[in-house]
């Protein structure tokens, strides 16, 4: 793992502005293996700023966090959204059957 990682580090050196499919094909590492070396800090992201990794809600490019910006908004709006007072935060709705027998009656 760590030889991988000086390969990928010798070549960011040389060329610094490569992405990270352009990386993977010149070093031979997986992009999975990659990805897993940006997210742990071990190639910057902030240094070689074309270095991404997918965001894990929507598969998009991203270089920082978990989502990339535009899932953080989704998910920053909805949690902003407050629920109706009158409205109950969850609701169970149960379906019952009932069984109605009509009879005729005579007079």
């Amino acid at each position: 793992m760590d030889h991988h990682l000086n390969r990928c580090l010798d070549h960011l050196w040389r060329r610094p502005r490569s992405t990270t499919k352009e990386l993977a094909e010149a070093t031979g590492v997986t992009l999975i293996e990659l990805h897993a070396f940006i997210k742990s800090g071990r190639l910057s992201s902030s240094s070689y700023s074309n270095l991404t990794y997918p965001c894990e809600s929507c598969g998009h490019d991203t270089r920082s966090g978990r989502l990339c910006n535009s899932c953080l908004g989704v998910f920053r709006e909805a949690g902003k959204s407050q629920p109706e007072p009158n409205v109950p935060a969850r609701q169970v709705i149960v379906k019952t059957t009932t069984k109605m027998m009509y009879t005729s009656r005579h007079r």
